[in-house]
């Protein structure tokens, strides 16, 4: 539900592909060296849905974890959001869910497969697909004109949704008869059932209205509702938490500063270049170019493009410098929080690569002024080592006094020079964007927004902030899972049952099902491995 800023499409999914030129469209759809470039995006919809289902279902099974995002209809009251009282916000969550759409749901699955660590390199390697499933509800709900204009502002196609989005819908619209067979909760069985870690971003309300719209009514308080999902996210007899919420990881873990989605994709996006350069651990995306195979679903797919500037795609990775007039210029409200109410009307800079070359520029000049405070306390040391050795060494012979002499002066000649070094590269970047005009920096670089693309996101950040766990475990860091951000909490909240609080009786009912089916595909996973 955060804008995907800076991202272009290449193909539109109304655009006639064929065989012969969808190389040439897509081209190679793996990251070269960790730097990644561009987003493949699969569109599900009414007219398609028939022919991608196994597809669907054969990755979602094969899945090492699955990221999700959601685009609605409107968010409701934002006042009772920031209650003190956890049960105040959760009902005005209910709420909105209960009265309110998904217009679109966004599903990236991704697969390990390799993680290897030598001293040349660190790689942890993924295959992943990227779906952006059109949701149409059958059932009345409220739409916010603040809403429409948000996505609108971020090209979402409100004519496709309304032709060719799939239909779902609650009881009341089955028993209106406005639909017979709901694909959508059968979608999200299917992901439960899987047994795989989830990833959202900021993910309170979507899985609020994931449990409305999908599942079942909510419970009508908050611990009940927790009880519940604590079943979705324990993923074995050992409690493994399943749930892995990006904002709580770029708040509480990486402790970036800031946590809107934009950003911390794009920082995690830029690092992990910066950690391929310097034979560090780095993540390496491969999508998965099967559908491309198959004339009927080639045509819904689609390339996003997110390049990086192009400081980044050298071998050295040097970040652009900012100028003071730019770094005026910059939206704070933006940098800050990743919106701004003004929108267009901002006559500031939107632009979050801006924003961090500015916070990566500080960070350098910093460096240097902590590293000249260290060479020149270092320096003092070591004149006032020399004079010791010389008076110890006074009665030894000239030749070695000046070999002493000569060793000493050279230590010091190459610290000093280091330091000039670093203080030239940061000056010489300063000149070349003092010289920049307004008009060579994109204010607002506004592009496509569609749920695929910000699931997508969510799971790469996620991956990225947890990747030396994965290159040494396989898996994502126990200790971070099953817990969401709280805005103006200190502390997040943790999905676990209370033993004061059972779970609701239709929960229950829905459980045990997908509880067999849980069981009935571990069984499987562990003779496939067997064998």
């Amino acid at each position: 539900m955060n804008p995907s800023n800076g991202f272009r499409s290449k193909a539109s999914s109304n655009d006639t592909i064929t065989a012969s030129t969808s190389s040439k469209i897509f081209g190679n759809l793996r990251t070269q060296q960790g730097r990644l470039s561009k987003i493949a995006v699969l569109e599900v919809n009414r007219e398609n849905i028939t022919t991608i289902w196994p597809y669907l279902l054969i990755s979602i099974r094969n899945a090492s974890f699955i990221s999700l995002d959601l685009e609605l209809s409107g968010l409701g009251i934002r006042k009772g959001w920031s209650s003190q009282s956890l049960e105040d916000r959760y009902q005005v969550i209910r709420e909105s869910a209960r009265s309110r759409a998904i217009l679109s749901i966004g599903i990236s699955i991704f697969r390990l497969l390799k993680r290897k660590e030598t001293d040349q390199k660190k790689r942890i390697k993924y295959q992943c697909q990227v779906f952006n499933i059109l949701s149409l509800c059958a059932a009345p709900f409220v739409v916010e004109p603040d809403g429409l204009q948000f996505l609108a502002r971020h090209k979402f196609d409100f004519n496709r949704l309304i032709n060719l989005g799939v239909s779902y819908g609650g009881d009341t619209a089955r028993k209106n008869g406005c639909a017979t067979y709901d694909t959508l909760k059968a979608l999200w069985e299917e992901i439960l059932s899987a047994s795989v870690p989830i990833t959202l971003h900021n993910g309170i309300v979507d899985l609020a209205f994931i449990y409305q719209h999908f599942y079942s009514n909510l419970p009508e308080t908050l611990v009940e509702f927790l009880a519940n999902i604590c079943d979705w996210f324990t993923l074995d007899e050992s409690g493994t938490p399943g749930l892995f919420d990006s904002k709580y990881l770029a708040e509480y873990s990486a402790r970036l500063k800031a946590s809107y989605l934009e950003y911390v994709f794009r920082k995690c996006q830029r690092d992990n270049a910066i950690e391929a350069s310097s034979s560090r651990a780095y993540i390496s995306i491969e999508f998965d170019d099967l559908p491309l195979s198959n004339d009927s679903i080639r045509t819904a797919f689609d390339v996003v493009d997110c390049q990086l500037p192009n400081p980044f795609l050298e071998a050295v990775i040097v970040p652009n410098g900012v100028s003071e007039r730019d770094a005026e210029l910059i939206c704070k409200k933006y940098a800050t929080f990743g919106f701004c109410n003004l929108n267009e009307k901002c006559n500031l800079m939107h632009n979050v690569d801006l924003v961090l070359d500015l916070e990566e520029q500080k960070q350098l000049k910093l460096r240097r002024r902590r590293k000249h405070r260290y060479d020149y306390a270092s320096k003092g040391i070591r004149i006032e080592d020399d004079r010791q050795e010389e008076r110890a060494a006074n009665d030894g012979s000239e030749e070695g006094d000046e070999l002493l002499t000569d060793k000493s002066s050279s230590i010091v000649t190459v610290d000093n020079s280091k330091v000039r070094d670093c203080s030239m590269e940061l000056d010489n970047r300063l000149e070349e964007v003092a010289s920049r005009s307004i008009s060579d920096i994109e204010r607002s670089a506004v592009g496509c927004h569609r749920a695929g693309v910000d699931s997508f996101m969510t799971g790469f950040s996620v991956i990225f902030m947890s990747r030396m766990n994965v290159l040494r475990k396989g898996c994502f860091n126990s200790e971070e899972g099953n817990r969401l951000p709280l805005r103006g909490k200190p502390i997040p909240l943790i999905i676990r049952k209370s033993e004061f609080t059972k779970r609701t009786e239709d929960h229950s009912i829905k459980w045990e099902r997908i509880e067999k089916e849980r069981s009935r595909i571990k069984h499987l996973r562990t003779v496939t491995l067997n064998s």
